[in-house]
Order: C-alpha cells, then sequence, then structure tokens
C-alpha cells in the first residue's frame, strides 16, 4: 500500500511539473508602439515555450538599466533579452550576468564588449540607405532645386540611430548617389542635423525653434529617424503660418500605424517599415533553443530585412 502511495504521490507531483523557469525582458519605453509589439509577441512566445517573464521599462532612461539588469540577476533570471538604450552603458552589468551563465540576446540595438548569444534587429544602416535611394531614384527631387535636407536625428550613443544615420548619409556621399547629392549633402548650410532623440515633443520644439531661420518659400527633404519624430516635425511645420507643408517631403522610419496613416493622408512621402513581431518571436526561440538544449545560432547577429511603405515606393523594384 505504501508503494502505491508513493507512487500516487510521484505522478502527482510530475504532473503538476517543476515551476516555470524565470527570464527578463528590458524595453527601453515600453510607451512606443514598436517595443509594444516586441514585447507581446516574446511574452506570448515566450509563455508557450513555459517560462514566465518579468518585463522592465527603462522610460528612455538609459540610467535606469544597469540596476534593472541587477534586479534580473538577484531575482533568478534564467535569460536576459534587453533593447538597450546606450551601447556602453550595460556593458559592465551584462558581462557581469555572463558570468553567472545568464545569457543575454539583444533586440532592434545592440551592446558593445559584450559576449551576447544573439543580436536580433532590423538591419537599420540599410533601412537609412532605403530611405537615401529612395530620395536618389524614386522621389523625382532635383537636388539643384532643393533648397536642403533636414536630418532629425535620434538618441545620441543609440545604435538605431548610429546606424539610421550612417547608411543614410553615407549613400547619399556614395558614387551611386551623384554628385549632385554628394555636394548637397557635404554642405553644412543645406544639410541641416537636429536632434530629436527619437521623441515626437523634442523633435517638435527643435524644428520649431530652426524654422525662422529657413526660407519659407524653400523645398525641404526632412528624414525621420523614426515615425515619433516624424509626427513631431509634421507638427511643427503645420503649426508655423509661414510654411506649407507641401513644400517640405517628409520621411519616417519604423512603420506605424501612425506612420502609415501619415502617408495615407499624403503628409509623409514613405515610412521605412520593421517587423518587430518577428523579432519578438524570434527572440524568445533563440533563447529556449539555448536554455533547453544549450544551441547557439549559427549567426551572433541575425539581420531583419526592412520594407517601404507604400511598397510601390520600393526604389530597389
Amino acid at each position: 500500500m505504501k508503494k502505491i502511495i508513493l507512487l500516487s504521490l510521484l505522478c502527482g507531483s510530475l504532473a503538476m511539473g517543476a515551476p516555470a523557469k524565470k527570464v527578463a525582458l528590458m524595453m527601453s519605453n515600453r510607451s512606443n508602439e514598436f517595443f509594444g509589439i516586441l514585447e507581446k509577441s516574446f511574452v506570448n512566445e515566450a509563455e508557450k515555450l513555459g517560462y514566465k517573464v518579468d518585463v522592465y521599462d527603462a522610460a528612455n532612461d538609459a540610467t535606469k538599466q544597469p540596476s534593472q539588469v541587477e534586479d534580473a540577476i538577484v531575482k533568478g533570471s534564467s535569460a536576459i533579452v534587453i533593447n538597450p538604450l546606450n551601447k556602453d552603458a550595460t556593458e559592465g552589468v551584462l558581462n557581469d550576468a555572463i558570468s553567472r551563465d545568464i545569457p543575454i540576446i539583444t533586440v532592434d540595438t545592440s551592446v558593445e564588449g559584450v559576449d551576447i548569444l544573439a543580436d536580433i534587429a532590423t538591419d537599420n544602416e540599410d533601412g537609412g540607405k532605403f530611405a537615401a535611394e529612395w530620395i536618389v531614384k524614386k522621389s523625382n527631387i532635383n537636388p539643384e532645386e532643393l533648397t536642403g535636407i533636414i536630418h532629425m536625428k535620434g538618441i545620441d550613443g543609440h545604435t538605431a540611430h548610429i546606424s539610421r544615420y550612417k547608411g543614410f548619409n553615407d549613400y547619399l556621399l556614395s558614387e551611386a548617389a551623384g554628385q549632385k547629392w554628394n555636394e548637397l549633402a557635404n554642405d553644412s548650410k543645406r544639410y541641416i542635423e537636429l536632434t530629436g532623440n527619437f521623441a515626437q515633443d523634442v523633435a517638435q520644439n527643435v524644428l520649431e525653434s530652426k524654422l525662422s531661420a529657413l526660407d519659407n518659400k524653400g523645398k525641404y527633404i526632412v528624414y525621420n529617424e523614426n515615425d515619433v519624430m516624424a509626427i513631431g516635425t509634421i507638427g511643427a511645420i503645420m503649426n508655423d503660418s509661414r510654411f506649407d507643408l507641401t513644400n517640405f517631403t517628409i520621411i519616417g522610419f519604423d512603420g506605424s500605424s501612425e506612420g502609415k496613416k501619415l502617408v495615407d493622408e499624403k503628409k509623409m512621402a514613405i515610412t521605412v517599415v520593421q517587423d518587430f513581431q518577428f523579432i519578438g518571436k524570434q527572440a524568445a526561440i533563440v533563447m529556449d533553443e539555448y536554455l533547453t538544449k544549450k544551441k547557439s545560432p549559427e549567426n551572433t547577429i541575425i539581420p531583419i530585412e526592412v520594407v517601404m511603405y507604400p511598397e510601390s515606393q520600393n526604389p530597389r523594384y
């Protein structure tokens, strides 16, 4: 009888299963539409695979992320998936996690000096190039008739900004773009760089401050490194009665629902689109493969291709 009871208890404990492994997801800004999509996709897939997910929000404050990583370590997270705000700020604490056999996966943006398991991100440099190719090949804009390009940059030190800046600027300076575009991109009076910190209000404020120095009859391209800043730049132009929005060609990056709506309303020309749902799901799959099978991806960097909205404006067709 004792054997039967013990066997029954053993079977019961096996049926209940072991507690779910805890993992941490660290978002730079949960209020951003796309990071919300990434979070939902990751959490859904991770929970299907049997994990409990602790979600952290840095609210665009890079100084918060190191202490959040420390908290995840203390709480016994088996893995950390992070969307880092600054490529250097979290290096030390992430290396501490790795020394404790906690694998690190970066999503959308990367870090340097850290032996990560995987970096799953949009090919941001190619996305910047994609936007510049559209200007040169598809927009029908004559660089000699253009008053200038306003480049609305993201957060200094943020890898998405660095890559989106490089891809865009390098192409305009390339032989493929041609001499006239090269000259424009090299002219500091016609190639105007502003910093919008990936935020709508910041982008709107800095452009509002700059508009007084611009030609109100001139024609400009505004390249925004995300759709949120594009909304801010459109707001700045529309709030200034001296300027006509039709004299501005607005470019966004992300393919947000609001960005696509602005394209449909003819307020924005194009937006470069990212697939955050795929990024989130892929991060959960890579994490699970490592935790259950110790299987690492063949390549640490897993780039996700960008597309364009509207698709008919793709300069590579």
